[in-house]
C-alpha cells in the first residue's frame, strides 16, 4: 500500500512539474534567436560604457555625494566624446550624434564648475534630456532605456528627467537624503517613455 501510494505521488509530481515547464513551440523558437546590433562591436562597447558612466553619475545624485557627481561627471564627459560616433551607417546621424555628445560634454563641464548640489542638478538634467536624444539618433539597442520624470524636480513644480534602464523609478533629483524629505521622495516619478530599438 505505501508503495502504491508513493508511486502515485510520484506521478502526480512528475506531471505537475512537466505541466508547469511545458512551453509551446513559438516561444522555444523565439528564444532561440540571437539579436544582432544595427551598430558596430566597438561602437556598442563605448556607448554601454558611457551609460555606465551616466548611471554612476545618476547614483551619485540619488546619494547627495557632490564630490562623486564632479568625478562620474568627468568620466561620463570623457566617455561621451570616445565613443566612435562616425561609425554609424547614416552619415547625417553619425553628425548629429557627434555634435549631441560635444553639448553634452560641455553641459557636463558646467555641473562640475558650479557648487550647489540643486544646480549641478540642473545641469544633470539637460545633460539627460541629451542623452536621450543621443540614444535614439544612434539607434543604440543593447538594452531598453526609460526616459523618467519627477513633475516636481526644481522649486516644487518643475520637472526633471532622467534614463535608467531599469523600470523602477529612482529619483535623482530628490534622493536619499533630502533635508526636508528624506528618502520618502526617493520613489517619486514615472516613466514617460522607453526606447526600444531592437524593434
Amino acid at each position: 500500500m505505501i508503495a502504491f501510494r508513493t508511486v502515485i505521488i510520484f506521478l502526480s509530481l512528475t506531471f505537475i512539474v512537466a505541466a508547469c515547464n511545458n512551453s509551446s513551440p513559438v516561444n522555444n523558437v523565439a528564444t532561440g534567436k540571437t539579436f544582432t546590433s544595427k551598430n558596430t562591436d566597438s561602437f556598442n562597447i563605448a556607448f554601454d560604457s558611457m551609460l555606465l558612466n551616466y548611471d554612476s553619475l545618476r547614483n551619485a545624485f540619488i546619494n547627495w555625494d557632490t564630490t562623486a557627481a564632479d568625478k562620474y561627471a568627468t568620466t561620463l564627459q570623457l566617455a561621451l566624446i570616445s565613443v566612435p560616433y562616425e561609425q554609424l551607417k547614416d552619415e547625417d546621424s553619425a553628425t548629429r550624434a557627434t555634435s549631441i555628445a560635444q553639448n553634452a560634454a560641455d553641459g557636463l563641464q558646467t555641473l562640475i564648475n558650479v557648487d550647489s548640489i540643486n544646480d549641478k542638478r540642473r545641469f544633470f538634467y539637460t545633460v539627460s534630456e541629451s542623452l536621450y536624444h543621443l540614444i535614439k539618433i544612434t539607434g543604440y539597442d543593447k538594452a531598453v532605456i526609460y526616459h523618467k520624470k519627477c513633475p516636481m524636480a526644481f522649486e516644487g513644480s518643475k520637472e526633471g528627467w532622467w534614463l535608467s534602464e531599469t523600470i523602477t523609478i529612482d529619483n535623482p533629483y530628490f534622493g536619499k537624503y533630502h533635508p526636508k524629505y528624506k528618502n520618502a521622495m526617493l520613489e517619486c516619478g514615472i516613466v514617460e517613455d522607453s526606447i526600444n530599438n531592437r524593434q
